[in-house]
């Protein structure tokens, strides 16, 4: 059984490479956020890495930035510290070598001040480096792309995570979180993973601040777009009874 699962990954890697298609990536990536699995992920990564060593652009690059991060934000659910060891540096690397890239600046310093706010989670006592830095990035993506659902999605996170006395805002973070989702609904949702983790954070935002009803009818519409969407089906919505 192993060895037909390496051989169907190596034939998906073939075929990622031969085509170069970004959608497929996305896809992958999708589906890894639904099953919540960080196996899925890392094999991901591997594909993303394969693609961009075969043909080297900064499309690719992102691409590969994009789902180093999905790995890196499962490694959340359980704190797995370990696993975000391993992939952290190679992230903030690429990271940092595409917010100097023109086409993707601003998403690249918003998902680097992000990073930095992972790095401040499991060690707390890295906030007085790292917390400024963030902030600064943050702010230079909005300069640059006040409109971006992938930059107001970060914004969004920071504001939820981070502590009121030091900016944190959920009523901000919920409003940031909408945003972001209006803006992703201008260009397409299909195979967008932020896009529905927006709609789980809104919702648990709004069921916090006293509005089960309208956190119902937000987790409502994420499973009516992704029936499989489990951490909302299985885990939030049955919360609410």
């Amino acid at each position: 059984m192993k060895s037909n699962s390496r051989i169907f990954a190596f034939l998906i890697m073939i075929t990622l490479m031969s085509m170069g298609f970004t959608q497929d990536l996305r896809k992958l990536g999708y589906q890894a956020y639904l099953k919540q699995d960080k196996a899925t992920w890392k094999s991901n990564v591997a594909l993303a890495t394969k693609t961009y060593q075969n043909t080297p652009s900064e499309e690719n690059l992102f691409e590969l930035a994009l789902m180093e991060y999905g790995l890196i934000n499962a490694t959340m659910r359980d704190q797995d510290e370990r696993l975000f060891d391993a992939y952290v540096d190679g992230l903030e690397e690429r990271l940092e070598q595409l917010a100097e890239s023109k086409k993707f600046k601003a998403e690249a310093k918003a998902l680097l001040s992000s990073l930095y706010g992972y790095k401040i989670a499991y060690s707390p006592m890295k906030a007085m480096f790292y917390g400024v830095k963030s902030g600064t990035l943050l702010d230079e993506a909005i300069k640059l792309k006040p409109n971006s659902g992938l930059v107001l999605k970060m914004y969004a996170g920071k504001k939820y995570f981070t502590p009121e006395m030091w900016g944190g805002d959920k009523e901000e973070a919920a409003k940031a979180f909408a945003k972001s989702n209006a803006e992703f609904e201008k260009i397409g949702v299909e195979d967008n993973w932020m896009y529905l983790d927006n709609l789980a954070w809104l919702g648990v935002i709004q069921k916090q601040e006293g509005n089960p009803e309208l956190a119902k009818a937000t987790w409502e519409k994420a499973i009516a777009l992704e029936p499989d969407f489990l951490w909302v089906s299985k885990g939030l919505l049955p919360g609410l009874e």
